[in-house]
Order: C-alpha cells, then sequence, then structure tokens
C-alpha cells in the first residue's frame, strides 16, 4: 500500500458519496440544475429522476470503490486517478438523463406559463457585508510555518539525494522545499477564491427574500470554515510527506495512511458541512414564509436556464459577477462570460504549470 494509492482509493470513496447524495443538498427549485417553480419542486417526474439517480450513482460508486481497492496492488498511483475520472464520467452521464427528462418534461407542461418572473436582491450586502472568518486562517499558517521551521532544522543533514517527486534529486532549497511551495499554493488559492466568494452576490429565492439571504449568510460562514479546516489538513498532509521525505520519520504498511489521515478528515468534515447545510443554507432551519412583514411574493425566481449550459456551466455576458453559486450540489462556478473569471482561472493554471517547469529544469 503506497501514499498514493491510499489517496486515489480516499478520492474515489468521497466522489461516490457526494456525488450519489448530491441531489439532496440541491435547493429544491433547481433540481439536476433545471429551474422550476416552488409549487414543480415536487413533481412526479423530478421524484421518479431523484430515485433512479441516487440507483444508478450508488451501483458506480460501489464497483469504482471495489475495483479501487481489488487493483491496489497491480498498477502505480496513476490508476486510482483513471477509476476516478471514470467514475466522474458515469456520475456526469446519470445526471444529464435526469436533467434532460426533467427539462423535457418542463417544456412541455409550459411550468413558467402564468407566472410572474422576478430577480430578488439584498441591497444591504454592500453596506453590510459578511466578514471573512481570518481567524481561521491561523492553523494553515501555522502547519506551513512548522514545515518551514523543520525542513530548515533537516536541511544541512540531508543527505546528497533527496526524495522529490517520488525519485531521487540532487539536493537544493528547491528539491527539499517544493512541498513549502504547494502548500503556499494551495492555501493562497483556496484563500483567494473564497474572498471573490465574499464579494459575490448571495443566492436569495424570490419567494422567500428576507429568509434565504439569513440562510445564505449562514450558509456561506459555516462552509467558509469548513474549507478554511480542509485547507489546514490538506498541508497537514503536506507537512507529514514531507516528514517522510526529509527523513524524519519511514512509515510503512498502515503507517502510510497517517500521511493521507488529515487530507481524508478534511474531506470528511466538509461532506458533514454541505450535507448539513445544503445548497445556498436550503438544508438550514427557518422554512419559508420569512419576507419579514413585506407580504406576499412578488413572484418567482426567473427561469435562467438558458445561462447554464448543461446546468453547470455559467454563461451570462449580463452578469458581471465572477463566481456565483452552483447550480448542482454546494459550491460556486465561474460566469465564463466575463474576462476577469478568464484572468482568474489563467492565474489558477499557470502557477502549478510554473513550478512543474521550474521542477522540471532543475530535474525534480
Amino acid at each position: 500500500m503506497t501514499t498514493g494509492s491510499l489517496s486515489g482509493e480516499v478520492m474515489v470513496s468521497f466522489f461516490a458519496a457526494t456525488m450519489c447524495l448530491t441531489p439532496a443538498i440541491t435547493r429544491p427549485t433547481v433540481p439536476f440544475g433545471v429551474r422550476v417553480p416552488p409549487e414543480r419542486a415536487n413533481a412526479t417526474v423530478i421524484r421518479q429522476q431523484r430515485r433512479a439517480y441516487y440507483g444508478r450513482t450508488a451501483i458506480i460508486g460501489a464497483c469504482c470503490i471495489a475495483l479501487a481497492i481489488l487493483l491496489r496492488d497491480h498498477g502505480s498511483w496513476r490508476l486510482s486517478r483513471i477509476i476516478l475520472l471514470l467514475e466522474l464520467a458515469a456520475d456526469f452521464g446519470c445526471y444529464l438523463i435526469a436533467r434532460n427528462r426533467i427539462a423535457a418534461v418542463k417544456q412541455a407542461e409550459r411550468w413558467y406559463a402564468g407566472h410572474r418572473q422576478v430577480v430578488a436582491t439584498d441591497t444591504s450586502w454592500r453596506t453590510d457585508p459578511p466578514l471573512f472568518p481570518v481567524r481561521w486562517l491561523i492553523p494553515a499558517l501555522t502547519v506551513i510555518a512548522v514545515t518551514v521551521l523543520v525542513g530548515a532544522l533537516r536541511y544541512p543533514h540531508l543527505p546528497a539525494r533527496v526524495t522529490a517527486g517520488g525519485h531521487l534529486v540532487p539536493k537544493s532549497v528547491v528539491s527539499v522545499f517544493a512541498i513549502v511551495a504547494a502548500q503556499l499554493y494551495v492555501t493562497v488559492l483556496w484563500t483567494g477564491l473564497m474572498l471573490i466568494v465574499y464579494r459575490s452576490r448571495p443566492d436569495i429565492e424570490a419567494d422567500d427574500a428576507v429568509g434565504s439571504t439569513r440562510r445564505y449568510r449562514r450558509f456561506l460562514a459555516a462552509c467558509t470554515r469548513a474549507f478554511l479546516t480542509l485547507l489546514a489538513l490538506v498541508d497537514l498532509t503536506l507537512l507529514l510527506a514531507a516528514l517522510r521525505n526529509w527523513q524524519v520519520y519511514r512509515p510503512s504498511g498502515i503507517g502510510s495512511a497517517l500521511i493521507v489521515l488529515p487530507f481524508a478528515v478534511g474531506l470528511l468534515v466538509l461532506a458533514v458541512v454541505t450535507f448539513r447545510v445544503g445548497q445556498g443554507g436550503s438544508r438550514l432551519p427557518g422554512g419559508r414564509g420569512g419576507r419579514g412583514g413585506y407580504g406576499p411574493a412578488a413572484g418567482v425566481d426567473r427561469d435562467d436556464d438558458r445561462f447554464w449550459k448543461a446546468g453547470l456551466i455559467y454563461v451570462n455576458r449580463d452578469d458581471p459577477a465572477i463566481l456565483v453559486g452552483a447550480r448542482f450540489g454546494v459550491g460556486w462556478t465561474f460566469n465564463l462570460a466575463n474576462p476577469m473569471a478568464w484572468l482568474v482561472i489563467a492565474g489558477i493554471l499557470a502557477t502549478p504549470a510554473g513550478l512543474v517547469a521550474i521542477g522540471a529544469a532543475l530535474g525534480i
């Protein structure tokens, strides 16, 4: 059992569970990425497709987990990644089947006929924005500081060739502290994205504007804490990998699981939190009717399916947002019609590509 294969099994298991349970945490008015009026959220076709999706993805997940375990010792760590890609592709196919069938019934029965479609917004979001929980970054920064300190203490005592990227390379500051660069990249990337999320508009339901805004604030705070906790635990996993490379300890057998354990715990924490809060806080208590005395709802959410490609990719030139709430599951996605979104994506991709190029030039 290697650390690479074990981490692959963790990812296969994590996505098997999350992809299967995603419809349960998605907002009822956007089942499988299809916008529907509130009174249609429990339509027969939606119930049928949800049950079918649960069954299909459960079978796919069980098969992929079993395959990853059985082939653990019959290939490289890349094998589990291939299984993960096949798993995601199969789950995506299940999602498309459900989405297309719901969309077809929606169009045939004209679910939005006679509805007044509106867009709700919260004008206080700019004057009273939620505060980013900076103190939750302290654990991740502490782990990085400890990694740098231990690396500095071990550097003079390391042999002429050290382990980096899975093979032996000449000792240098770059090869020894490459894991610190990975920690910094992950920390800066996720912190930056969450800061953009905090300045993005909230997902507000037209028929429950005040109540959904309150729930979204609680959802944002809970998800941010969970993401930053995962971030610290990912950095801890990288620290444990560095300690192994720097010969502070030499795990073997089941001890190899120690390196992956923090990462697995972080994924579990994130999964539990997202399942508890739901998409945009839809599973949080508070119910509907929270319009604060403003009378009946002005209408229903606008049917904006035309801006969502396959219900997953958002493209709207008239929307200045860089990030918007995802339509399937919990999270956020880029508005690909916004040039600033492409600049952010380019920055995300350029940094690791640059690190790989530097490593290749130095023989790492």
